[in-house]
Formats: structure tokens, C-alpha cells, sequence
């Protein structure tokens, strides 16, 4: 028996000899279900879709049958696009639905409908049942067809330009219009939750998306590291969840763990930096999970990526958590995970977020000991204990993505110039590792913020890293502290070749 779900309080869909309506069918995993299986599925995924459309502000009614769900209201196309987003779903589409009392009405109808998209054209006619009707499917087929041959490029069953899809049923028959693909997967919250290692990267987001597509509900942990990227961090959770959770209240815990990277830097082997700020996360997102009740862990590692996601640094780092941990992108390159990027709509927002985990200095090693990092781990301190994590977890802040607004200056344009002014210092705010220091001062971007007493506020800078991204942020945060600052349109290509020479006059630890 079917059930029916009011997205919004609005008026319902009308009763007149044809109507606008959007059939979601199911993603093909969930058909091989059991029958109890399924139906819960069925039951979480209409519940998704109706909080979906009231988050949208849409006025809708949500039908369940049993292998296919109808969405009726005034704004189709905005239901097609919000339910397309939403995990469970194989595809959404706008049909019309028509009266059929006679097959030679029911074609004139149709042929009313395709005649302007088959227009010069080859097109394919695709008809089926729906349920019980008198209508043969074949004989549709041959009539429509003949119907629409006049002034189309002919009929093309294997790959025509235009596919003319007709459902037929007992006294109904469904046209198929526009279609929207999904993401497939299973419904969001049907897979228990867990907790995402939440930078706001290129990998993290991809991570979380891969999980959520299996149906499990995100909690987000994103450590602040002292680079000053929260809200830029958050903006990519926000795009992520707004589109592919719509409706959901998804929290992002901001943990700071500022004074671990103090305390590494100061009192570490500078090659097992990156391995102990690792394995404090591992133990700081562990004890929160822990804490609210969740299953597993979720990162964005991929094999040998980068020095702490070698194969013997993921289990020496594994060893300070309690929890499982997920990594979906484990085989994937970086051109696989941006690609993915560019496709689930987080790319943009993850452009602005830059590294500020990298801590290391020189060279790092990428196959650790466990008994030298436990003896390291020794040296620096109470920071990366576990009495230290839990803490810092209790000053954490909570953040709600479903109620949280970006600062009206986040994205906005840097203050940049596209040559250095005359009497400005050049100030290279990239991190030790990415190289020999030009221009008059190195300021690592990682660390600028808490070395404000290295800038004279009557002085003028200009801000320069790999490609401009990095100087911009930061240009702009010094700017709201009072300095004069610039960032260099270009990076470092935009320096006089004398410049990029030159070493810098004030080192940096």
C-alpha cells in the first residue's frame, strides 16, 4: 500500500486531464534487498526527500510505491533538481501525466508533447507497462512512432538523439520529460553514523561523500591548527552537506590543536612532526567519536600520497585511536579525487583551504617505528596525551551547517597588486619545506597570525606564495589587524627574476 508524505503545507497537485509530476526511481541496490530490508529503506529515503523539499521551501507530497516514489507540486523543476541530490535515488524525472481512455487519444496527446524535440531529429520510442492496463506497449510504440516520423531525422532504436519514454497504465499513461541523474547508493541513514577527519581540502569532503553515498549520517571534526582557516573549512562542509544532506543537521566540532603544533615544533625530531600531529588527531577524533556514540572514523588518505599515508604511517598512526577507520580513496591519485571534486560541487570551496597541517622541516621519515614515535612521544609532553585530548575537547566549538552562515568577507576579493610598490617588502608566506626563501622576510602562512610582532605596522608588504592563493587569505586577515598588506597577483612567476634570487633578510625557524 502506498503512503503519502506532505513536504510542505501548500496546495496539492490537481486532478485535471494531465498533470506535472516527478517520478524518483530507486537506485538499483535497493532492489536487491529483502522485502522488510527494502521497505525500511523506502521509508527513510521518502522521509529524506520530503525534509529535502521543506529545507528548499518547496510545496510538495511525497507518494510511496514500492519500487518508485511520486513527487507532486507547482515547482517541478525544483523538485527534480532537489531530490536528484539525494543518496538512494537511481534518477528523478518530470513526466506528465495523462488520462487514457482510448489509444488514439493517448497518441494524439503524446504526439503533442515530442513533436517539437524530435523536430530533425532520430528518435526512439520506449514503452512499457505500468502496473495492469489494456494499452499493448508494442502497439503504442508502432503508433506513436508513426505519429512523430513527419519532419523527424528518422527513427533510431539503438542511440537516437531524442528517447520518447511512455509508461502505460490501467487508466493512466506517464510521458518522460526531463531527467536528472542521482548519486545512486543507499538513503542517508540507513548505515548508522560516523565521524569524518573534516580539512576542507580536495580529500576530506570526497571521503566524507564516498561514506554518506552508503548511507551513513556524517559528525565532522576539523582541527585548527593555528592557519586560521576555519571558516574557509567550514564553507566546504556547508557545500557539501547543503547539496548532498539537504535538510540534515550536520555538526562540524572545531577542535584546536594549536598548541600540539607548538609543542612538536619546539621539542620533536622535525622528521616525526607530520607522524605525532597525525596521531594526535587520530587520538583527539577517536575519544570525540567515542564520545558521542559513532561507529567509525572517516579520512581522505589515499596510499602514499604524502609522507604520513606511507603504508607503515597509517598503522604507526592507526595505533593511537580505539576506533575503525574508513578510507574510501585509499587507491585513488589526486587527479581522481579532484575530478570527483569538481563533480559533487566542493572543488571551488576547496580551493581556498591551504595546508596548514605541514609541519615538517627537511626531511621526514616515511617509514616510522612505533617505539621511536612512542619514545618521541615521551619527550614532547602532556599535549599528546590523552588526559590533554579530552580537555581540549571539552572547549571545543559546535557548529550546526544546516544553521551556519559564512562571514560576509569570506571569498571576497584579496587586495593584490600586480607588481611590487616601491619601497614595499616582499614577504614569501610559504611553509620551510616548499623551498629556499625569497624576497625581505619569510612568514609561513601556517604560523603568521601568532608572529604579528615580525611586521611593522608602518611599513608596507606584499604577500607572495606559489600561485597567490595563500598570500590573498592571509593579505586580507592582516589587513583586519591593521597592516598594510598586498598580495602578488601570480604568485611567485610574478617576481623579477633579481628578486626570486635573493635570500631572505629575516629567516624563520
Amino acid at each position: 500500500m502506498a503512503d503519502e508524505y506532505l513536504a510542505t503545507a501548500g496546495p496539492s497537485a490537481g486532478t485535471a486531464e494531465s498533470r506535472r509530476r516527478v517520478l524518483i526511481r530507486l537506485g538499483g541496490e535497493l532492489g536487491t534487498k529483502s522485502t522488510r530490508t527494502r521497505r525500511k529503506f523506502l521509508t527513510v529515503l521518502v522521509a529524506n526527500a520530503a525534509r529535502a523539499l521543506r529545507a528548499a521551501g518547496l510545496h510538495a507530497r511525497v507518494r510511496q510505491e514500492w519500487s518508485r516514489i511520486w513527487v507532486d507540486g507547482d515547482d517541478v523543476a525544483g523538485i527534480r533538481e532537489v531530490v536528484a541530490s539525494l543518496f538512494g535515488v537511481h534518477s528523478a524525472t518530470e513526466v506528465v501525466e495523462l488520462r487514457l481512455t482510448s489509444l488514439d487519444r493517448l497518441v494524439g496527446d503524446l504526439a503533442a508533447l515530442y513533436r517539437a524535440q524530435v523536430r530533425g531529429r532520430t528518435f526512439g520510442v520506449r514503452a512499457r507497462r505500468l502496473g495492469r492496463s489494456d494499452v499493448s506497449p508494442q502497439e503504442l510504440a508502432v503508433a506513436l512512432g508513426a505519429a512523430l516520423h513527419p519532419g523527424s531525422a528518422g527513427v533510431d532504436l539503438d542511440a537516437p538523439q531524442v528517447e520518447v519514454a511512455v509508461m502505460v497504465g490501467a487508466d493512466r499513461a506517464w510521458a518522460a520529460l526531463d531527467r536528472t541523474d542521482g548519486p545512486g547508493g543507499l538513503p542517508l541513514g540507513t548505515g548508522g553514523v560516523a565521524l569524518a577527519l573534516f580539512s576542507g581540502g580536495f580529500d576530506s569532503p570526497v571521503a566524507a561523500w564516498h561514506v554518506m553515498r552508503r548511507g551513513v549520517e556524517m559528525e565532522m571534526v576539523h582541527f585548527e591548527l593555528g592557519g586560521g582557516q576555519v571558516d574557509e573549512s567550514l564553507a566546504v562542509a556547508s557545500a557539501l552537506c547543503r547539496r548532498w544532506a539537504p535538510g540534515v543537521h550536520t555538526r562540524v566540532h572545531v577542535v584546536d590543536l594549536g598548541p600540539v603544533v607548538a609543542a612538536l615544533v619546539q621539542r620533536c625530531d622535525r622528521r616525526l612532526r607530520q607522524v605525532l600531529l597525525k596521531r594526535a588527531m587520530y587520538r583527539a577524533a577517536s575519544a570525540l567519536a567515542e564520545e558521542l556514540g559513532l561507529e567509525a572514523m572517516v579520512t581522505g588518505e589515499a596510499l602514499a600520497q604524502v609522507s604520513t599515508q606511507t603504508l607503515r604511517s597509517l598503522v604507526v598512526c592507526e595505533q593511537a585511536g580505539r576506533l575503525p577507520v574508513l578510507r574510501p580513496l585509499i587507491g585513488m591519485d589526486k587527479i581522481e579525487i579532484i575530478a570527483l571534486a569538481r563533480r559533487i560541487g566542493t572543488h571551488q570551496a576547496s580551493v581556498t583551504v591551504q595546508e596548514t597541517c605541514s609541519i615538517a622541516d627537511g626531511k621526514v621519515i616515511t617509514w616510522p617505528r612505533i617505539e621511536a614515535v612512542l619514545e618521541t612521544e615521551e619527550l614532547v609532553g602532556e599535549e599528546v596525551t590523552e588526559a590533554w585530548t579530552r580537555r581540549q575537547l571539552e572547549g571545543r566549538r559546535v557548529v550546526d551547517l544546516a544553521e551556519w552562515e559564512p562571514p560576509l568577507d569570506l571569498g571576497a576579493p584579496a587586495p593584490e597588486v600586480e607588481a611590487v610598490p616601491e619601497g614595499a617588502l616582499i614577504v614569501d608566506v610559504r611553509e620551510a619545506y616548499e623551498g629556499e626563501p625569497v624576497g625581505d622576510l619569510r612568514l609561513p602562512y601556517s604560523v603568521a597570525l601568532e608572529r604579528l610582532e615580525d611586521l611593522d605596522a608602518d611599513r608596507e608588504y606584499v604577500l607572495v606564495c606559489n600561485n597567490g592563493l595563500r598570500s590573498g587569505a592571509l593579505a586580507g586577515r592582516l589587513r583586519e589587524r591593521g597592516l598594510r598588506t598586498w598580495s602578488l597577483r601570480g604568485g611567485l612567476a610574478a617576481l623579477p627574476a633579481p628578486v626570486t634570487r635573493a635570500a631572505a633578510a629575516v629567516p624563520t625557524a
